[in-house]
């Protein structure tokens, strides 16, 4: 009775480690945001594309402000890390730290170039994209191109 109950409890444990992982493979779509930062409240927008591009569209109290880069996932874990930035005023990159809470929704915080900020932020999917979104947002990030196979 003990191998059967050692058994089920590794094969759930299996289970439940593969889950979280399938959420953060499939994050491509469009998400949305509202986040709590230094000077105020940050309300934006990102599309991931299948191959984990991300481009960003925000809007803080002072300006507009648009930011490119990629998704790195594992497991339960996402990280968006921007690498490049358009301001009219200046702004330190950012890079969020997110953990999966479900399909459409993760849990992060952020991290720019003067620090940590404190508060949590949700992001939550608004709609999905099957195929990568060249063309939406291509005025923040120009289409990468394909590499010829």
């Amino acid at each position: 009775m003990k191998r059967r109950t050692s058994a089920l409890a590794i094969v759930l444990a299996a289970v439940a480690t593969m889950a979280a992982p399938s959420f953060a493979q499939d994050l491509s779509g469009e998400w949305q945001f509202k986040r709590k930062a230094r000077e105020g409240y940050h309300t934006g927008t990102l599309v991931i594309d299948k191959d984990g591009q991300v481009r960003q569209r925000g809007r803080s109290p002072l300006q507009d402000y648009f930011q490119c880069g990629h998704v790195v996932a594992a497991g339960g874990k996402v990280e968006i890390v921007f690498t490049s930035v358009k301001s009219g005023r200046g702004y330190s990159i950012d890079h969020f730290y997110c953990t999966v809470q479900s399909e459409s929704a993760l849990s992060c915080f952020n991290i720019d170039g003067i620090g940590k900020e404190g508060d949590l932020f949700r992001l939550e999917r608004t709609r999905r994209t099957q195929a990568s979104p060249d063309g939406q947002m291509d005025d923040v990030c120009p289409a990468r191109e394909r590499p010829q196979v």
